[in-house]
């Protein structure tokens, strides 16, 4: 016999990472809007902090969700939509990963370190335009990727 309702912690990770990636998406969005300087400087740390926060959440997140209770399919989902279902949890998992990976190889290689609210800095160890270019290219790919997922999940 299946659960009826996922566990509170699981609950809890779900809609903090929720949150967290619509920050961070939102953070992304405005970073080209705020002139060169420390307002945009501060609005990249806290895009980067977020996105290091949902880094940080996916472990206990992925360990909750195998470890506790998965409610089944809802009675009349046919197996295509089941199957559905299933493979989009684990492309969501992925993308959770992937996207904050891209971040961080993404700071490593900009023309300057990312200064993170004074917390911390992230050093540019491989400053290079070319890799900066096409990891660039990767994490908005991986973004737009985990926005479709989203959408599709929340269908």
């Amino acid at each position: 016999m299946s659960a009826t309702r996922f566990s509170t912690a699981s609950i809890i990770l779900h809609w903090t990472m929720a949150l967290a990636i619509a920050a961070a998406w939102i953070l992304a969005q405005v970073i080209d809007l705020v002139p060169r300087g420390p307002g945009r400087t501060a609005v990249l740390g806290s895009h980067a902090l977020v996105g290091l926060a949902v880094l940080a959440l996916l472990l206990p997140r992925l360990l909750t969700r195998l470890r506790g209770p998965v409610p089944g399919p809802v009675p009349g989902t046919s197996a295509w939509e089941t199957r559905l279902a299933a493979a989009t949890h684990v492309l969501l998992y992925g993308l959770m990963l992937a996207q904050p990976l891209t971040g961080i190889a993404l700071a490593l290689v900009r023309r300057a370190p990312t200064e993170v609210l004074g917390l911390f800095t992230i050093p540019n160890l491989y400053a290079d335009d070319t890799l900066r270019g096409t990891i660039g290219g990767a994490h908005e790919l991986l973004a737009n990727l985990l926005l479709a997922t989203v959408a599709l999940h929340v269908v």
